[in-house]
């Protein structure tokens, strides 16, 4: 029996549908989107540690090295609370390592250490004996006097409220929390610092920074490799060793941040009226 061209069709068809009514249905696996992280990567804030039982960076996503280290209770959450060999390393210091302009901001509850001074933080450069960016903080074995002795380097720009040259030593730091801020803008060339969200009055030789009779302008740090916190760049097996001045903070920090931008005074009041 000849089979016309219809039937043949019709044919094929109903095997078709049969084999489809009979394949068993796979489940398609889950799509992975992956977020575009390009604005967070090249955005102002290159780091953020918030210590919440963790040396990470929350910014950037990097683990942290922690040696010795405890977290306790902080103004948000948890903090850090640091030892006489305690620190955490960074691997990298992104986009730290050629910010031209910067702040950095921290919360922080330490007591008085007598002798050396000891280092809050340091962003290091391989090929000097200081560091690109760092703070430290002079011993006080005064029972009377609660100010402190801080001091503050950027690009081989020394800060140090000492109280000499219109520089206070800051007032009642010890034993309570407090936030600090310091900011330079490359647009202006000026240097600025902040106690507990308000601006400290720093004369024109300290707030206007210049190079040979010019304003100073874009910053530009040298051999940069890593980042520190609660330690030397010494400490961590850059220029080393470490001198016996040269101190571990001991003391207790929270909400650390870097920008590579000078934020303004109303966004730094902001970050300490919300406790960020």
């Amino acid at each position: 029996m000849k089979t016309t061209l219809s039937q043949t069709l019709a044919a094929l068809g109903l095997a078709v549908l049969i084999a489809a009514s009979s394949c068993q249905k796979m489940d398609r696996p889950p799509m992975n989107i992956i977020p575009d992280d390009t604005a967070r990567i090249n955005g102002p804030l290159q780091f953020y540690a918030p210590f919440e039982d963790s040396p990470d960076d929350s910014a950037q996503y990097q683990k942290g090295s922690a040696t010795a280290i405890t977290f306790v209770d902080g103004v948000t959450g948890k903090a850090y609370k640091g030892a006489s060999n305690g620190q955490i390393q960074y691997p990298s210091a992104v986009r730290m390592a050629n910010m031209t302009s910067f702040t950095v901001s921290f919360w922080m509850n330490t007591e008085k250490h007598d002798g050396g001074a000891q280092a809050i933080f340091m962003l290091p450069n391989t090929e000097d004996f200081w560091g690109n960016l760092f703070a430290t903080i002079e011993g006080n074995n005064n029972p009377d006097d609660n100010s402190m002795l801080l001091k503050f380097n950027f690009a081989g720009n020394w800060v140090e409220f000492n109280g000499n040259n219109g520089l206070e030593r800051l007032p009642d730091m010890y034993g309570r929390w407090r936030h600090l801020a310091f900011t330079y803008d490359e647009s202006t060339s000026k240097f600025a610092a902040y106690l507990d969200g308000e601006p400290l009055a720093l004369p024109a030789a300290v707030t206007d920074r210049v190079k040979d009779g010019a304003p100073l302008g874009p910053l530009a740090f040298s051999n940069v490799s890593r980042f520190v916190i609660g330690g030397y760049q010494q400490h961590i097996g850059i220029r080393t060793p470490a001198d016996a001045w040269m101190l571990h903070y001991t003391g207790m920090l929270d909400q650390f941040r870097v920008h590579t931008r000078a934020l303004s005074a109303t966004e730094i009041a902001e970050l300490y009226t919300t406790r960020q």
